[in-house]
């Protein structure tokens, strides 16, 4: 006869494991950042593409959708052409690009210092305030009834508080981890993501500043313009600089191949940046020479780059054919090439001769795409690769997703980007020559069918990398990562011992 087995009494029953509400673990704001920042990616490109629509049909596109909101009522949400640049732009540069820069602070921090970040919960809590940010601004750029809104970072006073919050929360996680390490001459990668991210908190403190007293008119155009270049010179530029100088010796198990070049192109990128964003201010009332310190600060800022692709790719020497698969360092050698090559193009475009023929044509956002969809988002790809295995806890091989991300991603930048700046040049000559609206008009739209294209190859390479990493999450097996053997092998500047 069976014995029936005795019944658990309650107090018996082992207790339950209660999870927080916001995650405490080692690397999970890491992990939080980059997941939200892929769903921006595929929503930035979406944007992007509908943007291209409004240059190709400007009269069918310029129209304004209705919106039923229970308390409000009936909204008009604004999908002209400016307002949808506008929401490409900010999209771009603050939801896909800036929260994969926080993730790789949040990410490379720890193990260039051997110290967790300090801690996950305040970086958790940073991409909820930065984001809810970042939704809130663009929401000021389709709804009139917000706040009117133009290009990058234009948004309204309480996003850009929320913003500014948030980039607060990881300075001071980042900050405290620096401090709780036993390096105090940090890597160069740190000194790349320190200062980025203080201009970010900066130029974001300035533009609410000229918001807060009510600035209009040129003035407040000129300081939006100083802003936006800003952003895009030293917060995105800086953080997509200091993740190679991550991925790159870690990925190639090289020591990096002369601390002293990182050191100079990281000093030179400081002194060169800022006077590339005085290049923006474009305008009549603005003196002569300090638009020209501005143009000439553009040119300058190549030698930084170049400093830094060479120090990168001497990195790499002997271990050339990791480049030739699907990985961290084919995404970081397309980064390197792209970097290299926007550079170039905004000192040419920063030339007096060439800037009469290209201002206010499709050539600027062209090469900005080619800056932000090529080699920033490249350098973030990589980063991706090797960090995300480490961060979700599997042993990944790599997908047909990875290959679609790679390939997908790279056709896409280089059609969208050098198709705009084919249409720039076509639309600075054309008008040289006096055409016609409709000439022109038909002329362009060939070149801005091929970038639409463009960008939705891009979007499909977004999609991919969020398939990979589910792939990743859902079927590979699992495995543990020491983060102090993710550090890069070789010294910082100071000498200081990086290698674990």
């Amino acid at each position: 006869m069976a014995v029936n087995p005795k019944k658990l009494r309650p107090y018996d029953e082992p207790p339950k494991v209660r999870r927080p509400l916001v995650p405490d673990t080692p690397d999970s704001a890491a992990t939080a950042f980059l997941v939200v920042s892929l769903l921006w990616l595929a929503a930035a490109t979406g944007i992007g593409v509908l943007w291209v629509a409004t240059l190709l049909f400007p009269g069918q596109v310029a129209l304004t959708l209705a919106l039923e909101l229970p308390i409000i009522g009936t909204m008009g949400i604004d999908v002209s052409r400016p307002t949808v640049e506008a929401g490409f732009m900010n999209a771009l540069v603050f939801g896909w690009l800036s929260n994969a820069a926080f993730a790789a602070i949040c990410f490379v921090t720890p193990r260039l210092t051997g110290e967790r970040l300090r801690d996950d919960r305040m970086g958790f809590g940073a991409m909820g305030l930065w984001n809810v940010g970042v939704a809130a601004g663009l929401a000021g750029v389709y709804l009139p009834i917000i706040a009117g809104s133009g290009p990058l970072a234009e948004f309204p006073l309480p996003a850009k508080g929320l913003m500014l919050l948030g980039a607060v929360t990881v300075l001071g996680a980042m900050g405290r981890t620096l401090m709780a390490g036993e390096r105090r001459l940090p890597y160069v990668s740190i000194l790349f993501f320190a200062l980025g991210l203080l201009a970010l908190l900066g130029l974001l403190t300035i533009s609410a500043a000229a918001q807060f007293f009510a600035l209009d008119g040129t003035p407040m155009a000129l300081v939006n313009a100083f802003v936006a270049r800003g952003i895009v010179t030293y917060w995105i530029l800086g953080a997509a600089l200091g993740s190679l100088f991550y991925v790159v010796p870690r990925a190639s198990a090289n020591p990096l191949a002369s601390a002293g070049m990182a050191l100079l192109a990281w000093l030179l990128w400081a002194a060169f940046a800022g006077l590339s964003a005085v290049g923006a201010l474009v305008d009549p009332s603005v003196p002569f020479v300090i638009t020209t310190i501005g143009s000439v600060g553009t040119i300058l800022l190549v030698a930084p780059v170049f400093l830094a692709v060479a120090t990168l790719a001497l990195t790499i020497h002997g271990r050339w054919s990791l480049t030739l698969g699907t990985g961290t360092l084919a995404f970081a050698l397309v980064a390197m090439a792209f970097l290299l090559g926007t550079a170039l193009l905004e000192a040419i475009g920063a030339l007096r001769s060439v800037q009469g023929l290209i201002r206010d044509t499709e050539w600027e956002m062209g090469v900005w795409l080619l800056g932000l969809l090529g080699s920033a988002t490249f350098a973030f790809f990589a980063l991706l690769d090797h960090a995300a295995p480490r961060v979700l806890r599997r042993d990944w091989g790599g997908s047909i997703a990875v290959d679609a991300q790679l390939w997908g991603s790279l056709i896409g930048v280089v059609l969208a980007g050098f198709a705009l700046i084919g249409a720039g040049i076509a639309h600075g000559a054309l008008r040289a020559e006096g055409a016609a609206a409709e000439e022109v008009q038909a002329t362009l739209s060939w070149f801005l069918l091929v970038a639409g294209a463009g960008l939705g190859l891009v979007a499909l390479g977004g999609l991919a990398a969020l398939v990979a990493l589910f792939v990743m999450y859902t079927t590979a097996r699992r495995a543990e990562y020491v983060p102090a053997a993710d550090a890069p092998a070789g010294e910082v500047p100071a000498g200081a011992q990086t290698a674990h």
